[in-house]
């Protein structure tokens, strides 16, 4: 983070099992007790502390990454009362529930100092995940795929966000927006000018407004390695809905344009079409029944990623 342009940059594992060989956790057992947390309490300091002008904070929690364990005995009761006896990677489930609810609690601590700072009115709060749930812990239905790989389940995320009296509370916005868009949309919240890059402000959109990207405009995708890194030829080919396994993932690129996205698989040069509007699974590849759009979107992809001098995977 420091050669990222921050002014402040502090890594802290915090209570992650990340941590747990450098500075052990005990088990706890009282209901409602979590581990206390140094990455949330430097977070809080920061945000508590006086602030002479605006600031741009980023909290990035190591929460709910694996390794997936808890000291939180209570959590784990708990969950292991509600997940049914039947579930699918039952044990991986309750940890995870438990790791998620430990998540949950540090978001809350970190909003409570920033109501303790009397900034909470005048600052906008984003919440925002990198890529979609861990197959072997999480349930992404009706999503296709998981982390790692670029259908629905492993792009689609969730993004909240809070601006007291700018952003009236539940408001849903179905327009498709990407992390690339933050840069630029925080830019113009702070009344700057957007520089150019590929992403687009969505400030007015989060007012209810009028959408200020176009629906037609074209969001990318890129992931050009393999995965699991180990065990990969004992991996399944397939990439299922919630079936509770790290399947092979190969290098893989994918657009999305308006209803429609795009796939395209390095090694064989393969391209699949869903419609996301009425296959939100994909499970219905039309490449074949539109191979005029099919071909649009693969040559817009290539041209792109050229343009961006990405990384692509060589053959050996």
């Amino acid at each position: 983070p420091k050669q990222q342009g921050f002014e402040v940059a502090e890594e802290d594992y915090g209570a992650h099992p990340y941590n747990w060989k450098r500075s052990p956790v005990e088990p706890i057992t009282e209901v409602g007790t979590f581990a206390p947390d140094s990455m949330v309490d430097r977070v809080g300091d920061f945000l508590r502390k006086r602030h002479d002008r605006p600031y741009f904070a980023m909290a990035s929690s190591f929460y709910v990454h694996t390794p997936v364990r808890t000291p939180c005995r209570w959590l784990r009761e708990k969950y292991d009362a509600r997940v049914p006896s039947n579930s699918k990677r039952r044990k991986n489930r309750i940890e995870y529930a438990a790791f998620l609810e430990t998540f949950d609690h540090h978001v809350g601590q970190i909003l409570e100092s920033l109501d303790a700072s009397g900034q909470a009115d005048q600052t906008i709060v984003v919440f925002y995940s990198d890529n979609g749930g861990h197959p072997e812990y999480t349930a992404n239905a009706p999503l296709r795929g998981s982390k790692w790989n670029l259908y629905e389940g492993g792009i689609r995320v969730p993004m909240m966000v809070r601006w007291p009296d700018k952003i009236a509370g539940k408001t849903v916005n179905d327009q498709p927006v990407i992390g690339y868009d933050l840069l630029p949309t925080m830019v113009d919240w702070a009344g700057g000018d957007p520089p150019e890059c590929d992403g687009e402000s969505i400030a007015t959109a989060m007012h209810g407004q009028a959408k200020t990207t176009s629906n037609e405009r074209s969001l990318i995708w890129h992931f050009p390695y393999y995965h699991p890194e180990t065990g990969f030829a004992k991996a399944p080919d397939s990439i299922g809905v919630d079936d509770f396994t790290t399947s092979r993932t190969r290098p893989q690129s994918a657009i999305r344009r308006g209803r429609y996205k795009l796939l395209h698989f390095a090694e064989d040069d393969r391209v699949e079409l869903y419609d996301l509007d009425t296959d939100i699974g994909e499970q219905h590849d039309l490449s074949s029944e539109q191979p005029d759009l099919a071909a649009k979107l693969r040559q817009e992809l290539k041209d792109t990623l050229t343009r961006q001098n990405a990384r692509f995977a060589t053959a050996h």
